[in-house]
């Protein structure tokens, strides 16, 4: 959700994250972990394989469906097409998740039946208990079908992006005439604008080294250099992982 405040979710809500803006089109064998989560069988947000039975996306994606009416697609490029879809057994949102702040958002998904890695399906790391958010600066890789520009339609194959994370208190100055920038939350886009996540990347991975560091949840237009993405921190949310996955 990317246009104005709120969550990048599906492409008909009021101010989604469109698609991935300033990317390429990637393959999912370079983003293996990378899910379309489908309601209703239609794709409507991201989201990344943690483990054999775990996909975690954001809390916004998933607080009005139920875990029948959703499934995943792994190992394909495209959201609508190949790989394998996957039942979602159980949801878990966080307890303390803030529809009107988007903070702790969050949702980890579980699996009916667990997916077998192979080319193009695998997990991402998660950050170990006690590490620190991203550093100001680091560069995460942002993946998804979003929208590939403010108001446009989604892609049907995977894009990526590389952003830099930035100074929680600058990021809070820009915000502070729309949402408060909270704990769980870190900022990441390019100084001069054109890269970004939006309508559409809702729930996706913000990944740098191998680890994912953020979920895609919220942001006011997409690619605007006045407004990074808003990113949910795994490292803030790292205890609520652990308590659902065991991981």
């Amino acid at each position: 959700m990317k246009y104005s405040i709120a969550p990048f979710f599906a492409l008909t809500a009021a101010s989604p994250r469109p698609s991935i803006v300033g990317g390429s089109e990637v393959s999912i064998e370079d983003y293996p972990y990378q899910i379309a989560l489908l309601h209703g069988g239609r794709f409507s947000c991201g989201g990344s394989i943690i483990s054999h039975n775990y996909v975690i996306t954001a809390a916004h994606c998933v607080l009005t469906a139920s875990a029948s009416e959703l499934d995943i697609r792994a190992g394909s490029s495209f959201c609508d097409s190949g790989g394998s879809v996957v039942n979602i057994s159980s949801i878990a949102i966080h307890p303390k998740y803030d529809t009107v702040t988007f903070e702790n958002d969050i949702a980890i998904l579980k699996l009916a039946e667990s997916v077998t890695y192979g080319p193009g399906i695998g997990p991402v790391g998660i950050p170990h208990n006690g590490s620190g958010l991203p550093s100001n600066g680091e560069e995460v890789v942002v993946s998804g079908w979003g929208a590939v520009h403010e108001g446009g339609a989604p892609s049907t194959k995977l894009r990526a992006v590389n952003v830099s994370t930035m100074n929680t208190k600058e990021c809070k100055a820009l915000y502070q005439d729309w949402k408060p920038i909270a704990d769980s939350m870190f900022c990441a886009g390019v100084p001069e604008g054109g890269k970004d996540s939006c309508a559409g990347d809702s729930g996706g991975p913000a990944v740098a080294n191998g680890i994912l560091s953020g979920i895609v949840s919220w942001g006011h237009g997409c690619a605007r250099k006045e407004y990074p993405g808003i990113y949910s921190s795994t490292t803030y949310l790292r205890g609520f992982i652990g308590n659902i996955t065991g991981l």
